[in-house]
């Protein structure tokens, strides 16, 4: 067996489902045994930024690992954005990338791929010879999964077509990383912290997701009369829970905003706790505690001091702290009293002033109309810019599945990539991507692989033609903002050359256009929504606010 048939056997045993990635001679070899000899689904995007951000949204939604290819050279350098992403996120992604053959001198795709990888923080696994080529490629993806984190691998195309030793096959396997616990006696000491809180507050993060702790954390929650919050990476985990109050810090709704600083014991699992979550400690009350559960003892502490730290799996933690309560017959009421349900039931989304006039239509308006058309079986994707706001407010996900926030790096342009990924993932459900109209432009290639691939997924493009966070930044220090302007592009009319269907909204009543396609749904749709750039997000305005925290925090 050649190496690059190797490759491919290796990821079969691996359990690989669905890979993504942009084929050039550093990789055809591989990507083409793995894809039409050995049936592995292959999604080819159009840009390698675009095949990276599918790995990730597949990742995310999945909890797998999620597998991307590339070329040598300038492939591997188009993944740098999305890498970034992923490798912030925490993501568990291989990156599988050809790399220029080792007996030719000054090629002109060579460039040193480690140290590029290395740049960006992203480790890199070594293929030592042919020969090792199988429990190399065992050792990257398993380290992806165990240190959930985006691991690169790159491979000479001269060594592709050697003869390999397959033997080692019989050895690949998944090797889940086994959950951790804190000790019973850390145990004991956070119950007896726990036990003295009046207002217990829980707040969960992508840790609590990957951990699949939302029953455990809610049984908690109910046995120490806590209310549930979320950090904005892990909306929908407590969704519907009666208790469940939003996220906590930059995009909280107004109940957070009013019930959060009541509490006196705040409990993070798997939440980094950082200056976007907790608005630099400030959305909390000064006397109130910290306790943070995190698998990574750095994580506690590091950007928000912890007054207490337990170091462990979220879910196996949970279950240990309400075994050890429930041994005591310790239940409190604390926030779960009548009153507190009646103001939680009484809280309402569409306490604003519509702004929509004709011409444009306010994004409030937009997120609650659609939260209410489109089915709850979906997956809601966000990009990044000042337009992320609206659907991460007023758009419901059914569960921490459904909510894709690809804003760890803060780069505009991936969120359809990532939608991709998300959408082959979970084809049960509908797919939501919410792109400004800045985002959408940036990777508008890959609104064709949609097309090409057939997936019925809904590209809301809020529009102001614009890029949003720069016109009202500019404004903040009273300069032009000629450069943050654009032309307002007809995206309904791009989507429909594209092969996709498209419709163009100023109104909340040209939302009845979307129905049919709703009803019966082919290919990808594209909603062009019409905004009014000189309409500023609440939550934008209270981040950059003069004198407000984030000024604050920057010693402004």
């Amino acid at each position: 067996m050649r190496v690059y048939e190797a490759i491919g056997e290796t990821l079969k045993r691996l359990e690989v489902r669905a890979t993504f990635g942009l084929m050039g001679d550093g990789n055809l070899r591989f990507m083409t045994h793995l894809a039409h000899e050995l049936g592995m689904p292959y999604y080819a995007a159009r840009h390698e930024c675009g095949a990276v951000a599918m790995a990730d949204g597949y990742a995310r939604v999945t909890g797998q690992v999620g597998v991307c290819s590339v070329t040598q050279g300038p492939g591997v350098t188009n993944t740098l954005t999305a890498l970034t992403e992923a490798r912030k996120a925490s993501t568990p992604m291989l990156l599988l990338a050809g790399d220029t053959a080792s007996r030719i001198l000054r090629h002109n795709q060579d460039v040193d791929q480690t140290a590029i990888f290395k740049s960006v923080g992203v480790t890199v696994v070594q293929v030592r010879s042919a020969d090792t080529l199988v429990p190399d490629l065992n050792r990257a993806f398993n380290r992806a999964l165990a240190l959930q984190q985006p691991i690169a691998i790159s491979i000479a195309t001269d060594m592709q077509t050697l003869p390999c030793d397959t033997d080692m096959l019989q050895a690949v396997a998944v090797q889940a990383p086994m959950p951790s616990r804190p000790s019973p006696e850390e145990i004991l000491r956070a119950v007896e912290l726990i036990a003295t809180s009046k207002r217990p507050t829980i707040i969960a993060g992508r840790g609590a997701v990957r951990s699949n702790a939302k029953e455990l954390l809610e049984q908690l929650g109910e046995q120490i009369g806590a209310l549930l919050a979320t950090t904005a990476q892990a909306k929908g985990l407590f969704a519907g829970n009666p208790f469940y109050v939003g996220s906590s810090g930059g995009f909280a709704w107004e109940l957070g905003e009013r019930l959060l600083p009541q509490a006196d014991l705040i409990l993070a699992f798997g939440a980094s706790l950082n200056y976007w979550t907790t608005r630099n400690r400030e959305l909390f009350a000064a006397s109130a505690r910290i306790l943070q559960c995190d698998r990574n003892s750095a994580a506690i502490g590091a950007l928000t001091s912890a007054d207490f730290g337990l170091v462990g799996d979220v879910a196996e933690t949970a279950k240990a702290l309400s075994h050890e309560l429930a041994q005591r017959g310790f239940g409190a009421a604390g926030f779960r009293t009548h009153e507190i349900r009646r103001e939680i039931e009484s809280f309402r989304l569409d306490n604003f002033q519509d702004q929509s006039n004709g011409r444009t239509i306010d994004p409030r308006t937009l997120m609650l109309k659609l939260d209410a058309m489109l089915p709850r079986n979906r997956t809601v994707v966000i990009d990044s810019g000042h337009s992320m706001g609206w659907p991460i407010i007023y758009l419901s996900a059914p569960d921490a599945a459904g909510f894709v926030f690809s804003n760890d790096f803060m780069a505009v342009g991936l969120g359809l990539g990532t939608a991709f990924g998300a959408a082959i993932a979970h084809p049960d459900r509908l797919t939501v991507c919410t792109p400004g109209d800045g985002g959408l432009m940036m990777s508008l290639g890959e609104l064709e692989t949609f097309v090409r691939y057939k997936i019925p997924a809904l590209v809301i493009v809020i529009n102001d033609a614009s890029y949003g966070a720069e016109v009202h930044l500019l404004k903040n220090v009273g300069l032009p903002g000629h450069g943050a302007f654009f032309r307002d592009n007809d995206f309904a009319a791009i989507a429909s050359a594209m092969g996709a269907q498209g419709i163009s909204v100023r109104d909340v009543n040209d939302l009845d256009r979307l129905r049919p396609w709703l009803n019966e749904r082919t290919g990808p749709m594209v909603v062009d929504c019409k905004v009014d750039p000189q309409l500023r997000g609440d939550w934008f305005s209270k981040v950059f606010a003069p004198g407000g925290w984030y000024q604050r925090m920057c010693g402004h």
